[in-house]
């Protein structure tokens, strides 16, 4: 209780700051209640195989790849209000119409709308936030607003599966209608912010599209590292409870309560990871101590396969807590290295090719962690380590480098602190399960 009074005490007392925190709250909360049960409705209710709900959700993440770019465009010309509104409308009518959904065809278009809707305002999110929250207080201010979501999220999934008590379609569809109701509630707080509109400045610079950001190379590269750090997103939605279920003699509840100690530790540690990214030489020590987490986590989860059920659910509680450690310091690194390493006048141009980074690991993310598990075995938890760890180091060196060039600069402006925006990983909503995931009775989670 001290704990959750001295987090609340940070908040910030500006109200179109808390509006903003509102908002996340409200968006968070509704796509907590139907994230759980997603695969359940889609494979049980609307009557779609594991392999067609699985194939439709990655067709239509791949479609929504140009979502990001697109609103770094619109970024460019309109008020981020209405680009955010645009999005939340677009998610109320997609969760809205999944009642109606009978056929493949339907969900398919259903799921593309919803995904590419999220995906468009994430980088509207993000500026819409940088615009709202002045400088010196962002960092602090925004770690806070990741935070809450992620209470939201932990809310939301609890009160979903109390709706797992209740059979038949009509549980689903209440939840359904909470959830399109969230982005109404979410709109509506929104709409009492004040205008980000982009400067005349950013404006004469859009027919240089996105060239200049293209041709800074380091940005590139480390938005294509940010591919392969992300997968912890994949792990975590995917991974985890593919091999809970089928690997492992640990209880299939398990996956839920270790998806509610995520989001509880995010809630209560975000905060402190931002800080410690943001500190001077602090994104080369959390990537170093981030690599060693991933290490830890896929060696826990490997191990856990065949081990008694007291040992297996141990070793499955410090790969979450050791997988969550990780996420929380590459995501801050990410918001901390998208936004500062990016010129004010091309921020929403920079912003959105970041962003893509993360559509491209939701596309592509859970069919590499399903079939290297699935083909591999421990040895795939070997082979993501790996992975995991190069893309890590890697990123962070290059982090470094450009942060100690490129902030040490003189600027005629002060640069913006970095955002601790939305979940990206975790999703949101989350991204598309693999066909495989949907084996897992009563764990499943997806998206759309």
């Amino acid at each position: 209780m001290d704990r959750l009074t001295a987090w609340l005490a940070k908040a910030p007392r500006d109200p179109s700051q808390r509006r903003l925190l509102s908002a996340n709250l409200a968006d968070a909360l509704g796509t907590g209640l139907f994230l759980p049960l997603s695969v359940l409705y889609l494979t049980r209710i609307v009557g779609l195989s594991p392999a067609r709900a699985g194939l439709g959700l990655t067709i239509a993440g791949f479609i929504a790849i140009a979502a990001s770019p697109l609103s770094g465009t619109l970024l460019g010309r309109l008020d981020a209000r209405w680009v955010v509104l645009g999005c939340f409308a677009a998610s109320a009518v997609g969760f809205a119409s999944y009642v109606a959904v009978r056929s493949f065809a339907a969900f398919l278009g259903v799921a593309i709308l919803i995904q590419f809707a999220g995906r468009m305002e994430r980088p509207a999110m993000a500026v819409l936030t940088l615009g709202v929250t002045p400088r010196p207080g962002q960092l602090g201010a925004l770690a806070l607003q990741y935070s809450l979501r992620n209470f939201g999220y932990g809310v939301g999934g609890l009160l979903a599966a109390l709706a797992l008590l209740a059979h038949g379609k009509g549980p689903f569809v209440v939840l359904l209608a909470a959830n399109a109701a969230s982005y109404v509630v979410a709109g509506l707080l929104v709409l009492r912010l004040p205008p980000v509109r982009p400067s005349d400045r950013r404006r004469d610079d859009d027919a240089a599209g996105y060239r200049q950001v293209l041709r800074d190379r380091p940005y590139v590269g480390l938005a294509l590292l940010n591919v392969i750090m992300a997968l912890h997103d994949s792990i975590l939605i995917v991974a985890m409870p593919l091999w809970i279920a089928t690997r492992t003699r640990a209880p299939l509840p398990l996956t839920g309560l270790l998806f509610t100690l995520n989001t509880l530790l995010a809630v209560v540690l975000q905060v402190r990871a931002t800080r410690n990214v943001a500190a001077p030489g602090g994104i080369a020590r959390s990537y170093r101590a981030a690599a060693v987490s991933f290490v830890l986590a896929c060696g826990a989860f490997a191990w856990a396969a065949g081990a008694p059920v007291a040992v297996a659910v141990v070793l499955l509680v410090i790969a979450l807590a050791a997988l969550t450690s990780a996420e929380l310091v590459t995501s801050a690194g990410e918001w901390f290295v998208s936004v500062n390493l990016a010129p004010e006048r091309l921020r929403e141009r920079y912003l959105s090719v970041f962003k893509t980074s993360m559509a491209v690991q939701q596309a592509a993310g859970p069919l590499l962690v399903t079939a290297v598990l699935a083909g591999w075995g421990r040895v795939g938890w070997l082979a993501l380590a790996s992975l995991l760890v190069a893309g890590t180091l890697a990123s962070g060196r290059l982090a470094a480098r450009e942060t100690a060039r490129r902030l040490s600069r003189p600027a005629s402006a002060p640069r913006s602190q970095p955002p601790a925006a939305a979940k990206e990983q975790r999703s949101d909503p989350r991204p598309a399960l693999a066909a495989m995931t949907a084996r897992t009775p009563g764990g499943e989670r997806e998206t759309s």
